[in-house]
């Protein structure tokens, strides 16, 4: 992957500091309790290596990001470990890189890891702790641990997960983690898609298992789910029976908070817990694009920092694109004066109401001059739908602001 581990690690810095495996009645989250990843998540949380969050939650769902996959590294490494702890009360005063916080959680791993030669970084000096781990490299994180799947992949053998693409990066580990079966038969991987915390925990299970057995491959038993959902108990008045009705709650703002880094929920329009994603390459129109294809980009200012925030989606594409996230602003023009958009950033919720709405030129950049008027979210696609000539653009300001230019 091109910022954690960007060279093979030694074979013994994960996989043979991982403990044996607990029985398999070791007790999990409530919520993977019942579900597929039960065993894997109960195992390792009797290892010490998933404590979960303040709630008791695991949330296995939620997509893991590059500072959490540092965390779960060093958790395996003895010595990483130890590290941290060391860390933790002589932390450098100056980051080593510009986009990384001393003040943050992750920055003691940042250390421990960058002294492992686990991390390098990008080109530009970011680490991205935030950015979340796409398949492949998370895929290519675990097996170079194991010091496979390290090559570039041209003389790979095929495998129906990464097909037509034996020449790629990531090839040989996908196909090495297929072949020690540490993908779970019940779902696809995705190429290009943010990994979970239960696909990544899984295959760490899974090769933590490989490694203390010294098998060829996981062995055990594929899961099945055996949570179901049962409509409500009748409940007899009477002659008269009815079946209960949960009654109707009104959402507050911090259901709409997400466990995501960056991510926005417009809920009048159906938008929830919408991953936003700024560019890595922010000067090139691919660059631009790159990161609609995982939901909303992100350009300028960032919330609670002041100053303009532009969100932009699509509203429309090639009649071939299929994907989920081509017309996801198609129905932003929806959205009234008065209406709450929420942004979830670095662990906090800020909420905006929108104020105004406006069709400009695709060449017009006016909107987007600082006038002096504090913090502004835009809400960007082209429009008319099917058409690039025009923008339209969705106004919203925070809302203690918003409320004050009524």
């Amino acid at each position: 992957m091109h910022t954690i581990l960007n060279r093979p690690l030694h074979i013994g810095i994960l996989l043979s500091l991982i403990m044996v495996p607990m029985p398999s009645l070791a007790a999990s989250f409530p919520d993977t309790t019942g579900t597929v990843y039960e065993a894997s998540f109960g195992e390792l949380k009797a290892q010490g290596v998933i404590q979960g969050y303040a709630d008791g939650l695991a949330r296995p769902d939620n997509p893991l990001n590059r500072a959490e996959a540092l965390k779960v590294i060093l958790s395996f490494d003895g010595t990483g470990k130890d590290r941290v702890v060391w860390y933790q009360g002589h932390l450098p005063a100056m980051p080593l890189f510009w986009d990384t916080d001393q003040a943050q959680w992750y920055a003691p791993y940042v250390e421990a890891a960058f002294e492992k030669s686990l991390i390098t970084g990008y080109p530009d000096g970011s680490l991205r702790p935030g950015q979340y781990l796409r398949v492949e490299e998370a895929v290519a994180l675990l097996m170079r641990t194991m010091g496979e799947g390290s090559g570039a992949g041209g003389n790979a053998e095929m495998s129906p997960y990464i097909e037509n693409q034996s020449r790629q990066w990531y090839t040989q580990a996908i196909n090495a983690a297929i072949r020690r079966n540490l993908v779970m038969h019940r779902g696809r991987l995705r190429l290009g898609a943010a990994i979970t915390r239960g696909q990544f925990f899984d295959m760490a299970y899974r090769l933590s298992v490989v490694r203390s057995s010294r098998a060829v491959s996981f062995s055990g038993a594929e899961p099945e789910p055996i949570v179901t959902i049962a409509a409500p108990l009748p409940v007899s008045y009477g002659s008269r029976t009815t079946t209960p009705v949960a009654p109707r709650t009104v959402p507050t703002a911090t259901a709409y908070a997400s466990e995501k880094y960056f991510a926005i929920a417009i809920p009048s329009i159906g938008i929830g817990d919408l991953t936003v994603t700024h560019p890595q390459d922010p000067f090139s129109k691919d660059g631009i694009l790159e990161p609609l294809k995982y939901g909303v980009g992100h350009l300028f200012g960032y919330p609670g920092a002041g100053g303009k925030i532009m969100v932009y989606g699509h509203s429309s594409g090639y009649p071939w694109d299929l994907s989920q996230f081509t017309k996801i602003f198609r129905q932003i023009n929806r959205l009234t004066v008065g209406d709450r958009v929420y942004v979830t950033y670095s662990g906090k919720l800020h909420t905006y109401e929108v104020t105004h709405k406006q069709a400009i030129d695709a060449a017009d950049t006016s909107p987007f001059n600082d006038n002096g008027n504090g913090e502004e979210l835009i809400l960007y696609t082209c429009w008319p739908p099917d058409s690039i000539s025009q923008r339209f653009l969705v106004h919203a300001l925070p809302v203690g602001a918003a409320v004050a230019v009524r």
